[in-house]
């Protein structure tokens, strides 16, 4: 999966990140809003029934909704995860971020879990919204990316909950 157009930065004053960054500088470009995906089919049913399948779920619908405003994973700037189960969520931790890795890549934008007392949908467990840039297309620089990669391997790596132990190079750079 291809890097993110926009600068992450974690500063090593603060505690390190874990499965998300702490800001974003983004590139300028086309702003795509997602509103809240939850794990609804084309015919409006829930689907699921714990938090680790509807997220599964509105993790694809999010990332289809993406795609057909002409954006990509790894242009998401800002995502948020408001469930209904936080003490799910919190131990489910690694099976979520095998399935958020599965859709997402190892793009870490700046996100944010929200535990609320319901959602619109009966039902649902997993709502998630976005913001995502896609870069404008004579802002690209080449270069960008190479110098991503020596940020990452330069400044070290950093673990969370959504990191795959098992794979390495599998964390993020603090920059």
């Amino acid at each position: 999966m291809a890097r993110t157009p926009h600068e992450i930065v974690n500063p090593l004053t603060l505690a390190r990140p874990v499965g998300y960054a702490h800001a974003l500088v983004v590139t300028p470009g086309r702003t795509v809003f997602v509103g809240g995906q939850s794990s609804r089919r084309t015919d409006g049913t829930i689907v699921g029934d714990t938090v680790v399948h509807q997220f599964d779920h509105a993790l694809g619908n999010l990332v289809e909704a993406l795609r057909a405003a002409g954006a990509e994973p790894v242009h998401v700037v800002d995502l948020r995860i408001h469930t209904t189960s936080v003490p799910s969520y919190r131990a489910n931790l690694g099976s979520l971020g095998a399935v958020y890795r599965r859709y997402m890549g190892r793009h870490y934008p700046a996100m944010s879990v929200v535990g609320v007392h319901e959602l619109l949908e009966r039902g649902a467990l997993v709502e998630i919204t976005c913001t995502a840039v896609v870069p404008d297309a004579h802002d690209h620089d080449p270069l960008a990316e190479e110098r991503a990669l020596e940020i990452e391997v330069e400044e070290g790596m950093v673990s969370g909950p959504f990191e795959d132990r098992t794979e390495p190079g599998n964390e993020r750079a603090r920059t």
